[in-house]
């Protein structure tokens, strides 16, 4: 949908500047009216990139030290780590889902992109991804009315295909070991503060956290010292 695509936007802001992001949030006014409509939709993302910086943008923001979180932000993280765990796994189930399937497929068919040499000289080189990105970061940006985007009105139809053709750096970025570092880091720099959000999380969220660290470790023990 539209606010999925918003939410990435949003994502995209926070895992590269989270402090930035979160001040402009609040200075419209929007702060919690975000966080919770994001979090309520993460049940129904089903597209790749919108839960891949779902899951980035949301995390991004425990790198800060709580002392620069603002409060009502600080109030959610709980739940924000709840609801990052929780699409972490998803998505980690799905890939080896995804994983079983590709085995018993049949090979790719020849002629895919290792013969791609460049546009012809008349040829449109702009992408309707970031065309469609800028459109929905410009809306936002210059005082849409996010409250109308929260409540479903449908500012531009021609997000909807364009999810499983978008590429980006973030790409490279493995959500779950972004997950795995940013949670320990954020416990190692604040220990007693993250003890208690620990307290706070719901016995599934901790039994799952302990898996994908779990899961990350055998990655990375699999892979060697290269990957750590």
């Amino acid at each position: 949908s539209t606010r999925h695509v918003i939410f990435q936007v949003i994502g995209s802001l926070l895992y590269y500047n989270p402090e930035l992001e979160l001040a402009e949030l609040a200075k419209r006014g929007v702060t919690e009216q975000v966080f919770a409509q994001w979090i309520k939709e993460i049940d129904s993302m089903e597209g790749w990139l919108s839960q891949k910086m779902t899951v980035l943008g949301l995390l991004s923001i425990l790198r800060l030290p709580t002392a620069v979180i603002p409060q009502n932000v600080g109030s959610m993280i709980p739940g924000i780590i709840s609801a990052a765990v929780k699409l972490a796994a998803k998505m980690k189930e799905d890939a080896e889902k995804g994983q079983k399937e590709d085995d018993a497929a049949i090979e790719p068919e020849a002629g895919d992109d290792d013969d791609w040499e460049g546009f012809d000289e008349n040829e449109d080189v702009t992408n309707p991804n970031d065309e469609a990105y800028m459109s929905a970061l410009n809306k936002l940006t210059a005082g849409g009315d996010v409250s109308q985007f929260l409540l479903g009105d449908a500012w531009d139809d021609d997000f909807d295909d364009l999810e499983d053709d978008y590429h980006s750096p973030i790409d490279n970025v493995d959500e779950l070991h972004f997950l795995n570092d940013v949670l320990k880091e954020a416990y190692q720099r604040e220990p007693e503060v993250y003890q208690q959000v620990q307290g706070a999380l719901p016995a599934e969220t901790v039994a799952a956290c302990q898996q994908l660290f779990a899961a990350v470790d055998a990655q990375r023990s699999q892979a060697g010292p290269a990957a750590s």
